[in-house]
């Protein structure tokens, strides 16, 4: 059977075919969701830390490599040693003390070997270092005071407030308290240096002799006229000292020789003693 043309000259129509349905789709790999942008800024993030943390620390290398030349180079090193405060204490044996040091760059200085060289020096009561950059190193010492003499085992001691032995002479020494006691370390020698300490320079400069049986019992010896002062125990020295000075202006006004007891302060005694 014939089929009918086509109008106005329209060719054929052919059947086009679908894909099969046996053929599989496959998604494009290059689909892009939220979640990979979470990712990527996550990543990036981290890259920015680790390389500020990288920076950071090269920085603080090179700080720490700048300051160790510094300081363990030559423009840091001890060339120079100050004393200051000694007195009785020769200038050379505290400079001997840290002798060896010279050269050292500061920061290495060994202040134990200075520590345990000084501490030997039995007049140096105690002593501080000051390091002064960029060559100096200060020494300052403070001394034990002689308060007094003793004759102790036929030898004249020279001690200070603690007992402490600061020297031991030949000669029986002249400017100072002979203290009247066999021992540095009983009541009587504590009460003895506990009365003196409390005295002004100018009082403890004038006494010649100083004794005490017991703690309550201290009693000195002025140098000059020869007053005898019953001090009793060491106790309200401020007090004792006023009405003291002011017993010894009597006294001097009355030319002679007194024991002026100011153990009880509020009630002053003058004796005659010649």
């Amino acid at each position: 059977m014939k089929r009918p043309d086509l109008p106005g000259g329209l060719s054929k129509p052919r059947l086009v075919r679908g894909p099969s349905r046996s053929q599989p789709v496959v998604e494009s790999s290059s689909r892009f969701t939220p979640r990979d942008s979470d990712e990527r800024r996550f990543t990036a993030g981290r890259r920015r830390r680790r390389r500020a943390w990288l920076t950071s620390g090269g920085v603080l290398v090179a700080v720490a490599l700048v300051v160790t030349g510094i300081v363990m180079s030559p423009l840091l090193t001890l060339t120079d040693i100050v004393v200051k405060g000694r007195d009785a204490v020769p200038e050379r044996i505290i400079l001997g003390a840290a002798s060896d040091q010279i050269g050292q760059p500061l920061v290495a200085l060994n202040f134990d070997a200075i520590r345990e060289r000084l501490s030997t020096v039995t007049r140096i009561q105690s002593f501080t270092t000051e390091i002064q950059p960029p060559h100096t190193l200060v020494i300052r010492v403070v001394e034990r005071q002689a308060i007094g003499f003793m004759a102790i085992e036929s030898r004249w001691v020279v001690v200070d407030g603690a007992g402490v032995v600061i020297d031991t002479v030949s000669d029986k020494p002249a400017g100072i308290p002979e203290l009247l006691g066999e021992s540095t370390t009983d009541n009587a020698f504590s009460a003895m240096a506990e009365t003196l300490v409390s005295l002004p320079g100018s009082v403890r400069a004038n006494v010649a002799s100083i004794s005490a049986q017991t703690r309550d019992s201290v009693r000195f010896t002025l140098r000059g006229v020869g007053h005898e002062i019953v001090w009793g125990s060491p106790d309200n020295s401020a007090v004792k000292i006023v009405v003291m000075d002011r017993a010894l202006r009597v006294a001097d006004r009355s030319n002679g020789v007194f024991e002026i007891d100011v153990s009880a302060p509020d009630n002053i005694v003058l004796q005659p003693l010649r």
